[in-house]
């Protein structure tokens, strides 16, 4: 039930950033997402395995980072595996 929540709490905060999309100078950093190794016509896992990526955010685990690629049209790629170090924001970057 907790893994539950998480989860869903989770995605709502991806609904809120979903619009923001990788500068040109963050596109080739990072690691490229394994997106073959899922199939997200049905969907991700709720298993919370926390990733970075290359757009400050952080997502649940590498399929849902996979899928605001599809949904959003982005190549947002892995920064790091875990949580992020800089915090979000919604102002211009630099």
């Amino acid at each position: 039930m907790k893994a539950t929540g998480v989860f869903l709490l989770l995605s709502l905060a991806l609904c809120c950033y979903q619009g923001n999309t990788v500068t040109d100078g963050d596109a080739d950093k990072g690691t490229e997402a394994a997106c073959d190794n899922y199939d997200l016509s049905k969907g991700c896992t709720k298993i919370f395995d926390p990733i970075c990526g290359t757009d400050h955010h952080l997502y649940g685990n590498e399929c849902l980072l996979c899928f605001h690629n599809l949904r959003r049209n982005t190549n947002v790629r892995i920064k790091n595996r875990g949580m992020c170090q800089k915090p979000c924001s919604n102002s211009a970057r630099d």
